[in-house]
């Protein structure tokens, strides 16, 4: 209603306009052969684009572009290896690993140690990036755990190669009762675990065999691990990796297992 009282009536579709609109509607064309021959190529070209990708990914250092530690530490050398300094490792926070030291040390027990080092074992401990953590462990007895060589220790990555959380050495339960983590009346287990979604490697291997880890293809079913060598006095040493699929593995990727 306008001011003065004139009302004002707006004009409303009538049937014969709505028809008269959507009859001038014109569907668009199908598309022709030579447009959908045409689409088919560029999908396999993109499929082929992928595939040349992904053949290429085990050949790059993931590991090196995702750890910022490298860089600011010692870098890939021949290193000590040396525990974190937690207190939960008690008489072996802080210390180096010497393989003839069965007390501190002993077989079925494991450490969190970093490499590269830094040469501060305070800024070592408090590095968070995974990428520079591995899990040392002293296999059980039945492994060849209280061999006094390298042979005894195993260090795996603490980057699971399925989505990179840190997988954890579960030691129980060792045959004998008399050994570290034995428990009566629980499942023999001496394995790495990955808690996030159950991949579970094998030790000393390393090979996935259970989890979505173990259903990834090679070499992406398998963790990662250091070379360890012996001094002259027995200390354990970690010999330079070379970061590739045959040898010590792709950080956060896989390696090939030898069986």
């Amino acid at each position: 209603m306008r001011p003065g009282g004139q009302v004002v009536v707006f004009p409303s579709k009538t049937a014969g306009s709505s028809s008269s609109s959507s009859s001038s509607y014109v569907p668009p064309p199908p598309p022709t052969p030579q447009q959908i021959t045409a689409g088919r190529r560029r999908f396999v070209k993109l499929l082929v684009g992928v595939g040349a990708l992904l053949s290429l990914a085990p050949y790059v250092p993931w590991g090196t572009f995702l750890s910022n530690s490298v860089s600011a530490g010692k870098g890939y050398v021949r290193q000590q290896a040396t525990v974190d300094n937690l207190s939960e490792y008690g008489a072996a926070a802080g210390r180096k690993v010497n393989v003839n030291d069965l007390t501190t040390f002993p077989p079925n027990s494991h450490w969190v140690i970093t490499y590269p080092t830094s040469d501060d074992l305070a800024l070592d401990t408090q590095n968070k990036d995974t990428f520079v953590k591995f899990e040392l462990i002293r296999l059980p007895t039945e492994l060849g755990g209280d061999a006094k060589d390298a042979t005894a220790f195993v260090a795996f990555s603490k980057v699971c190669v399925h989505l990179w959380c840190s997988p954890n050495y579960n030691p129980d339960q060792p045959t004998n009762p008399n050994e570290n983590g034995y428990k009566p009346n629980q499942s023999k287990h001496e394995q790495y675990e990955c808690p996030c979604h159950g991949s579970i490697y094998k030790v000393p291997q390393g090979l996935a065999i259970d989890g979505p880890a173990s259903l990834q293809a090679p070499p992406t079913n398998a963790i990662p691990m250091l070379t360890l060598s012996t001094d002259s006095n027995g200390f354990l040493m970690i010999e330079k990796p070379v970061w590739d699929v045959n040898h010590n593995g792709v950080l956060g990727y896989g390696r090939y297992v030898q069986q």
